[in-house]
C-alpha cells in the first residue's frame, strides 16, 4: 500500500511538472496546489481512507484517543476541501487590514494566525487526553502527532517558503517541496492507520481501557 501511494504522489507531481514546464498539460487541475484539482481529490481520498481505518480501530479497541483522531483528520479534510483556512485568511485581512511584507501578503499572515488559533485549541486537548490514556493509546497519540507535525511543516512552512520564492527560478522546486511533501506525509499517514486497522481486526492484539 505505502508503494502504491508513494507511487501515485510521485506521478502527480511528475504530472505537475509537466503541466509548468510544458504545453502537454494546459489545465490547472494538474497542479498539485490547485484546490481540488487531480492531486488534491487524491489527497481527499486519503484523508477519507485514514478517518474510515480510525474509525473501525475505534470500533473494535473502544479506545477514546481515536475519537479526537477521528476529529482531527476528519476536520483537515473539510479544511483542505473546502478552503477554511484561506477564507479565514482573507477574512482575517479584510478585518485587521494585514498589510503586505517581506515577499508574504496580508492573507498569508491571516493563514498563519490560523494555524496558531488551531494549534492552541489542539493542545490542550491532546495533553488531557494523553494523561489520562493507557500506554498503547498513547504510543498510538505520540505516532499520530508526530505525523500531523510533519504535515503541518510542509503544509505551513513549506507554504510560507514557497510564497517568498513566488516569482524566482525556485518557484516550482518550492511549490514541489511544499504540496509533494504533504502528499508524502499524508501517504505514510494513510499506511499508518491502516496497520493499526489490521491490528485491531486481529484478535487478542490489544488490552481495552
Amino acid at each position: 500500500m505505502l508503494a502504491a501511494l508513494i507511487g501515485g504522489d510521485v506521478l502527480f507531481m511528475a504530472l505537475h511538472w509537466l503541466h509548468v514546464h510544458t504545453g502537454l498539460l494546459t489545465s490547472e487541475l494538474w497542479s498539485i496546489g490547485y484546490d481540488r484539482g487531480f492531486g488534491e481529490m487524491f489527497q481527499y481520498l486519503k484523508y477519507g481512507a485514514i478517518v474510515l481505518a480510525l474509525a473501525y480501530s475505534f470500533h473494535r479497541t473502544r479506545l477514546p484517543v481515536l475519537l479526537m483522531w477521528i476529529g482531527v483528520f476528519g476536520f483537515l479534510l473539510l479544511d483542505d476541501s473546502m478552503r477554511i483556512h484561506e477564507r479565514f485568511g482573507l477574512g482575517m485581512t479584510a478585518w485587521a487590514h494585514l498589510p503586505d511584507f517581506g515577499g508574504l501578503r496580508g492573507r498569508d499572515f491571516g493563514e498563519l494566525i490560523y494555524a496558531a488559533i488551531g494549534a492552541v485549541v489542539l493542545t490542550p486537548v491532546l495533553v488531557l487526553t494523553y494523561m489520562r490514556s493507557s500506554p498503547m493509546a498513547r504510543a498510538i497519540s505520540a505516532d499520530l502527532l508526530l505525523l500531523l507535525i510533519m504535515l503541518l511543516v510542509f503544509a505551513v512552512g513549506g507554504d510560507t517558503i514557497h510564497r517568498l520564492l513566488t516569482n524566482t527560478m525556485f518557484d516550482t522546486l518550492a511549490a514541489l517541496v511544499e504540496d509533494g511533501g504533504e502528499m508524502l506525509v499524508l501517504s505514510l499517514t494513510c499506511c499508518y492507520v491502516q496497520t493499526l486497522r489490521h491490528r485491531s481486526a486481529a484478535p487478542c492484539t490489544y488490552t481495552y481501557r
